[in-house]
């Protein structure tokens, strides 16, 4: 009886030893990415938050992928470890167990990005947090508009092009007359430059009297470039009627409602064209 009492009381000694100092004591770590999608060319900082709960830390490992790019280990000399990946430039100054920081960013660094924390002895925990990192390439200026013509008239037909300017993501671009939308689903891309695409949206429309009579005989063609959250830029172009407005058809038939003002006509052909204007 007395070796089961003190067996149980082993057993718990145990479970509370166990409980108190060998704990899982790893707990809410996060990844945190600023920006959330970098512009090419620019820096990125990474910040791994983590809660040890008073245990060593052993490392902090850091990944692209499958592949480890940095790790910090307070234990060693020196305690951080920079591993070569292609488009990686890691900013030793600003990096350290909880941070780091990469410049100059390319394509390659886009994908997963993770922290692994791992505890030191006795416990030796490990949790790993991971994000999507977005690089991007923005256009460089607002979209352009091109058309087939300068002026326009009802009946006349309107092919226009909006284009936006190399990027990646490709921009998906929305084509509006007068502030109605014409056109937005059929934004076409093109390869551009070092991975770089080209939207353009093509538009055919023929033109409507409503579409000068509401708008004082002027036209407004815009163009919205959008890529997701991050970019919005917009081009109008404004463009009026071909022909100038017909003047009211002259019914009187008095001489003095006519007045032709051409002192290189001579006497006789100003005589000739009162008189066919008379007799109209």
């Amino acid at each position: 009886m007395e070796d089961s009492v003190t067996f149980r009381i082993l057993i718990l000694f145990i479970i509370t030893f166990f409980s108190n100092d060998w704990c899982d004591c790893l707990q809410n770590v996060t990844l945190l990415i600023n920006p959330a999608a970098v512009q090419r060319g620019k820096n990125v900082s990474l910040l791994c938050l983590y809660d040890l709960d008073g245990a060593p830390l052993y490392s902090v490992k850091w990944y692209r992928g499958r592949y480890e790019f940095y790790r910090f280990s307070p234990s060693e000399v020196p305690p951080t470890k920079i591993f070569v990946f292609p488009g990686i430039k890691v900013d030793v100054s600003q990096s350290n167990a909880s941070q780091v920081v990469l410049s100059d960013v390319t394509f390659n660094l886009a994908g997963n990005i993770s922290c692994e924390v791992t505890t030191d002895a006795p416990g030796f925990s490990t949790a790993v947090a991971v994000k999507n990192l977005m690089v991007v390439d923005l256009p460089k200026n607002g979209p352009t508009i091109a058309v087939n013509k300068s002026k326009y008239d009802p009946g006349d037909k309107l092919i226009a092009n909006c284009s936006s300017f190399p990027s990646k993501p490709s921009a998906v671009l929305s084509f509006y007359v007068n502030n109605d939308l014409v056109s937005y689903q059929d934004t076409k891309v093109l390869p551009g430059p070092d991975s770089l695409s080209w939207s353009f949206l093509p538009v055919n429309l023929t033109l409507l009297p409503s579409h000068f009579d509401d708008h004082h005989g002027v036209l407004s063609l815009r163009c919205t470039a959008v890529i997701s959250s991050l970019y919005q830029n917009t081009t109008e172009l404004r463009i009026s009627h071909r022909k100038e407005p017909i003047p009211e058809k002259v019914t009187s038939q008095s001489m003095a409602s006519f007045r032709i003002c051409s002192p290189m006509l001579p006497f006789s052909t100003i005589l000739l064209l009162k008189y066919r204007l008379t007799n109209l």
